[in-house]
């Protein structure tokens, strides 16, 4: 007798069983033991739909790519200008200078244009093969070349691949199950189902953060900010104490670096502007008091000085660093202060050199984060730090400075990251993970914006499960009801072949995370119908079998043979049309897709396979005289 069915039964058995305990978390997790939890802990996730959450659509600044970009290559070209004019060591150049205006690059000489230098110094980026750069106008001294149309559009194309896969990444990190990340135009579009209040918070920090870490010098030879402490003296004047009494700078104090240049460097770069905010640990009172006073300090070096002749000198910029007011002989005290420092603008040591990042602890038990630099980045940040000992080195992350300590030695692998002043341990100790989790999943290309939120409560999850669940319910009964009536024992057999496709679907669902939505519970009817087709596909070339006078086993035997063909093509064809819409899809389309295409495999298995086993199993126990179909 041919027992080739007995391993097929057993394994049926085995997914079936299986199946059912791997479910049991997900349909009656309280009343499982503790041990069982330990060994079966995945659930069948519902989607936005269905468990709510927040939708959040971004919009990346593409301007500012742009700005950061003609930066870069305007440092690069002006180096090239010194090193031909012989001023390579100097920090401004005698015969020409170079500014940045929205998508143009202004170059303008003081006494002639001399187009063989500029031309050699150029030539980068103005190759007719791959233009970057167009020559649009010339105006007395001054040339104007404009940013080439087709490298804006690569290079914003680009930006939003890299922010939408860097999203990814962090949301990833932070542990979300099956969240949804996908471009819509030129906006990005998040959707994190199932989350607490909290959780939500926590996440839109970190995907809005840019984490745009850098390490740069602070110019501690630059004299440009004992021109701005003369001129704020000379206008609004000062107390006794040093202290400007006068509106819009009321609180700005100009106080001496307590090193010498090259000596902890810069005795010129300290503005500290004084808050009113105390000991108290208040992080959101702190927080807004720190970026009302930057908004102050940025407008005096963005608008004011520069309408008095005093402009950021060319190459270099003004960071901001939250820190705490020092005593005469150096001790800290609990006043919070913003400080602000002249800083080196060009740098070639970014986070993008990162390759790993943890939380730890400084000598104060203070959370601080600490990373280390990969090959090219620890070679850089070696050269750096070996070419400027006693200098001091801003770690700028985002728009503040965070720390700036003084280079003692060369570093080449490690460095460690301390997180300002505001808020208590715990708060700090948050920030430290969270930034953590960005610099592991790497720093956004520009800064994003906002552009929509939407908020979906559990009311409307229920509602939708409900009425989902009806239709379900609905469905199968109707199925199952036709099944027996018109084919009855072998029917019998389609339903339960039926209910093992379910069972198999679920389990699979929950073993991959993949989330449960309104269109999903679609797609499951949808592939239960197709199902249920296959059985009758079958079951009909199995009567015409019989009609043609064979016995029960033979006609079992051919209607199967005919039928399985007929079955794949159908369930081939409708598998490639769910991997289109799961490629080019969004949302509710990939849910549709995913449930599709799982349950097209388990159709196939459960529909023929499984029902042919029942059929092997009755006719190894008795012969079949009649068949009941």
């Amino acid at each position: 007798m041919d027992r080739k069915w007995l391993w097929r039964a057993l394994l049926f058995s085995f997914f079936g069983i299986f199946s059912v305990v791997y479910l049991l978390p997900t349909f009656a997790p309280s009343s499982l033991p503790g041990w069982y939890k330990g060994y079966f802990t995945k659930k069948v996730l519902l989607g936005l739909d269905l468990a709510g959450g927040v939708h959040l659509e971004y919009a990346i600044d593409t301007d500012s790519i742009i700005e950061s970009q003609l930066d870069n290559w305007g440092e690069d070209v002006k180096g090239k200008l010194m090193e031909a004019y012989g001023e390579k060591d100097k920090e401004n150049s005698e015969h020409f200078s170079i500014i940045t205006r929205g998508n143009r690059l202004e170059i303008t000489f003081k006494k002639e244009i001399n187009q063989d230098f500029l031309t050699k110094a150029t030539a980068d980026y103005t190759d007719a093969r791959d233009p970057k750069l167009h020559r649009v106008d010339t105006k007395d001294l001054t040339v104007f070349y404009a940013i080439d149309n087709e490298f804006t559009k690569d290079l914003e194309e680009k930006a939003l691949v890299r922010a939408v896969d860097t999203i990814r990444d962090r949301v990833d990190e932070f542990g979300v199950a099956s969240p949804e990340i996908y471009r819509k135009d030129d906006m990005i579009v998040v959707e994190l189902p199932g989350l607490d209040k909290d959780s939500q918070e926590s996440i839109k920090r970190i995907i809005m953060r840019s984490a745009h870490l850098e390490f740069k010098l602070v110019d501690s030879e630059s004299q440009y900010m004992k021109e701005v402490a003369k001129y704020l003296r000379t206008t609004y004047g000062m107390d006794e104490a040093g202290i400007i009494q006068k509106a819009p700078y009321k609180g700005l104090v100009v106080v001496p670096d307590s090193y010498g240049a090259r000596k902890g460097g810069d005795k010129n770069r300290t503005l500290y502007f004084q808050m009113d905010v105390g000991s108290r640990d208040l992080p959101v009172e702190q927080q807004q008091e720190f970026n009302r006073v930057r908004k102050v300090m940025d407008k005096l070096f963005r608008e004011e000085l520069p309408k008095a002749g005093l402009p950021v000198p060319q190459g270099r910029e003004i960071g901001f660093e939250r820190t705490v007011k020092h005593t005469d002989q150096g001790i800290p005290t609990a006043q919070k202060v913003i400080q602000s420092m002249i800083l080196i603008r060009n740098t070639k040591v970014t986070g993008e050199y990162i390759v790993n990042a943890q939380v730890g602890y400084d000598q104060q038990g203070a959370a601080v984060v600490n990373a280390r630099f990969n090959r090219t980045g620890g070679k850089y940040f070696g050269d750096l730090t070996g070419k400027h000992m006693g200098w001091k080195m801003a770690i700028k992350l985002d728009e503040w400075v965070e720390s700036a300590p003084v280079i003692q030695d060369e570093i080449f692998e490690n460095v460690q990251i301390s997180l300002g002043v505001t808020g208590s341990q715990q708060e700090r100790y948050r920030e430290a993970e969270e930034l953590v989790g960005v610099l592991r999943s790497g720093s956004l290309p520009a800064p994003l914006s906002k552009e929509m939120e939407l908020n979906k409560g559990p009311s409307l999850g229920k509602d939708a499960i409900r009425r989902g669940t009806i239709a379900f319910i609905i469905g199968i009964i109707l199925v199952v009801g036709f099944m027996i009536f018109y084919y009855r024992w072998s029917g019998l057999i389609a339903v339960s072949a039926l209910g093992l496709n379910v069972t198999m679907m679920m389990a699979i669902m929950a073993a991959f995370e993949a989330r449960l939505t309104l269109p999903g519970i679609a797609g499951i009817v949808l592939t239960l119908g197709m199902a249920v087709d296959a059985n009758i596909i079958i079951f009909e070339r199995i009567r015409e079998e019989l009609r043609l006078g064979k016995n029960p086993r033979a006609a079992i035997e051919a209607g199967y043979g005919r039928a399985f063909w007929t079955i794949m093509d159908s369930q081939i064809t409708t598998a490639i049309a769910g991997i289109v819409l799961y490629e080019f899809g969004t949302g509710p389309i990939k849910g549709f897709a995913v449930t599709l295409i799982i349950g097209i495999i388990t159709s196939v298995v459960t529909g023929v396979f499984f029902t042919r086993v029942v059929y092997d199993f009755v006719n190894s126990r008795k012969k079949l005289e009649n068949l009941s179909i």
